[in-house]
């Protein structure tokens, strides 16, 4: 047995060290979310100050990126 195998046969069971990695992957797509929330924020911010025909599609990425982050968070909130 190497010494991972004594720690997590001894100190945790294989369900909690799962627990743990689950939660975590939970808590980085949380934070992934937030991120989006500010992006599309500062492209709305951004939009208000520069003006062009770029404008509309820097929106349109910004919200399908925010969209993509909920989905995919709603599919690990299933999965896991």
């Amino acid at each position: 047995m190497d010494l991972f195998e004594i720690l997590t046969s001894t100190i945790f069971t294989a369900d909690q060290v799962w627990l743990v990695v689950k939660l975590a992957y939970l808590v980085g797509l949380l934070m992934y979310l937030v991120f989006a929330f500010v992006v599309v924020r500062q492209v709305e911010l951004m939009s208000r100050t520069f003006n062009g025909t770029v404008e509309l599609p820097i929106k349109l990425v910004a919200k399908i990126h925010l969209v993509v982050a909920v989905i995919v968070l709603v599919i690990v909130l299933v999965v896991l």
